[in-house]
């Protein structure tokens, strides 16, 4: 019986070292190495630079700014970056700090049609009094893949359609909604669903 004790003892304490080097391979510091070693994989040819904003993620005021640079073959590299410093009336807030960096394929030329990709996301967000009578605050790592469709619109212009599907860690503390109440518990959990979707404007730079 002691054994056995032991056992559990010893597969709880390697569950939650995986569980730990999973949130270290999610984290910012990972993923900015990755892009690093992807970059310089690609071999990156700087004669297409773009620059993009999320249209949707304007319209719910959150400043965004987003960059996309072609890499050798049929390959890019695009991130964008969404911060929103806001608290509204009566408390509400969908404040964050947003990074999601993406590796992509396209199917014809880069910047045109098709492309598939491998996306990262990490955040920090205080978010309350919207779709919840409470209020969260913490942060969140995950990846997931993604889909869109790029248009020409003109030799300077791009729009984008997008949209991603992934995995995402949220470790928060819960409060209420009126400020200054105090915290309910420190909690966490694992989503999967959309993780970006996005109608982008692009302008090439170079």
């Amino acid at each position: 019986m002691r054994y056995k004790s032991n056992y559990t003892v010893v597969f709880h304490v390697i569950m939650l070292i995986c569980h730990e080097v999973f949130i270290w391979l999610c984290s910012l510091k990972s993923i900015i190495i990755a892009i690093l070693i992807i970059s310089s994989l690609c071999k990156l040819n700087c004669q297409n630079i773009a620059v993009k904003t999320n249209v949707l993620y304007d319209l719910t005021s959150s400043l965004n700014i987003g960059g996309e640079i072609k890499c050798k073959g049929a390959y890019s590299i695009s991130s964008i970056i969404s911060y929103n410093p806001w608290t509204f009336a009566d408390n509400k807030k969908m404040k964050h700090l947003l990074i999601q960096p993406e590796f992509r394929r396209w199917f014809d030329e880069v910047f045109q049609g098709n492309f598939v990709g491998i996306q990262a996301h990490y955040a920090r967000f205080n978010w309350g009094g919207i779709l919840s009578d409470y209020r969260f605050q913490g942060s969140l790592v995950g990846a997931g893949i993604s889909y869109g469709y790029q248009w020409m619109i003109s030799p300077l212009w791009n729009l984008e359609a997008s949209i991603a599907l992934g995995y995402a860690y949220l470790s928060y503390d819960k409060y209420g909604q009126e400020k200054g109440t105090p915290r309910i518990e420190k909690a966490h959990t694992n989503y999967v669903g959309p993780t970006q979707i996005g109608i982008s404007l692009i302008y090439f730079i170079q």
